[in-house]
């Protein structure tokens, strides 16, 4: 039997009215066998706003370990005993990240670097990549630098970086238990000067950290106010010598039913699902689309690696889900051989 309540929730989505804190948490709270309604008028929300095409984004890591922060999940930060080796890849290795960024259809490209914090040397020495990334016009240049200030977010900015990420992770309740050595205040502060300096901003966090369903709507309802461009929701991976290393993973189902709760609260945002989709979704993975996502990450992430590209261009494929990069016009293919060296 149709649940009723679902369907008016949905018809106030979809009159392009935001939903209050009791809709969103009922989209929570509901029985097992709802939950496929959930994901039906997910989906109807997803296209409407987005239509039926699916965007790509890749990243790569321009330095790796060596954190001096203690996000209880990260297997980069220098407190825990994780296998993760230490390196800052060269300017050269970063330019071919991009290049086969295009090759794998991806829509944007994101260089992230480990750390609080950048130096200013340290966004100087990846000036050039940023600048021919942004040159060759067929991917969206993005950065992941950690914490900014409003000047360097500018310089990025002049760089012709258009993206930035900086996701909250979790609720600010929750945050102290994952995150001590930084605050939620700090991170909100990064998005706030990167959109002064008129960066998109790309913004989410880690499901199943062990935070509570109110901390999910939470971190809902907060991206929401911060009037974020594109949501990545990642699910834990848990790295062995992290603390969080026996956290017990969400089981698919619930997390399929998280994506839909974001997809009704942020109807009008890319919900992009990234890391951890692989472990926590298993044979689930195609259904993210039909729960509300509209993006998702293609190929490797920074210390663990993705499905095969293959694998997922088959999933695309047998969905009959176009691609957004998908064909790419001649002149961008011109660009492509001209300005990033194909």
């Amino acid at each position: 039997m149709q649940n009723i309540s679902i369907a008016r929730i949905a018809q106030t989505v979809l009159e392009k009215k935001s939903l209050d804190r009791t809709q969103a948490r009922y989209l929570l709270q509901i029985s097992p066998e709802q939950r496929y309604e959930l994901f039906y008028w997910a989906n109807q929300i997803r296209l409407a706003r987005f239509g039926p095409e699916i965007s790509l984004c890749a990243i790569t890591s321009a330095r790796t370990g060596r954190c001096g922060e203690d996000c209880r999940f990260c297997a980069q930060s220098a407190r825990y005993p994780t296998a993760v080796q230490p390196r800052t890849a060269a300017v050269g290795e970063l330019i071919t990240a991009a290049q086969a960024a295009v090759k794998l259809r991806a829509n944007s490209f994101g260089v992230v670097s480990s750390g609080r914090s950048p130096t200013d040397d340290e966004i100087e020495r990846l000036a050039p990549v940023f600048s021919q990334i942004a040159a060759g016009n067929c991917l969206q240049c993005c950065a992941a630098l950690g914490c900014l200030n409003l000047k360097q977010a500018q310089r990025l900015y002049e760089l012709g970086v258009r993206r930035y990420n900086h996701n909250l992770e979790t609720s600010r309740r929750f945050f102290s238990q994952i995150v001590t050595t930084h605050s939620y205040d700090d991170r909100i502060a990064t998005v706030r000067a990167a959109q002064q300096a008129g960066l998109e901003i790309c913004c989410g966090g880690i499901i199943g950290l062990g935070e509570s369903l109110e901390d999910r709507l939470d971190l809902a309802l907060t991206l929401r106010e911060l009037e974020v461009d594109s949501v990545p929701l990642n699910f834990l991976n848990p790295i062995a010598g992290t603390p969080l290393e026996n956290q017990p993973p969400l089981a698919p189902l619930e997390a399929l039913q998280t994506i839909a709760m974001f997809r009704f609260v942020l109807p009008d945002k890319q919900i992009k699902i990234a890391g951890g989709r692989e472990n926590c979704l298993r044979d689930l993975q195609s259904w993210m689309f039909y729960a509300g996502a509209s993006s998702t990450m293609i190929g490797n992430y920074l210390t663990t690696r993705g499905r095969r590209p293959e694998e997922d261009f088959q999933m695309f494929q047998d969905l009959e889900l176009p691609l957004a990069s998908d064909p790419p016009p001649n002149a961008i293919r011109i660009l492509i051989k001209n300005r990033l060296g194909f």
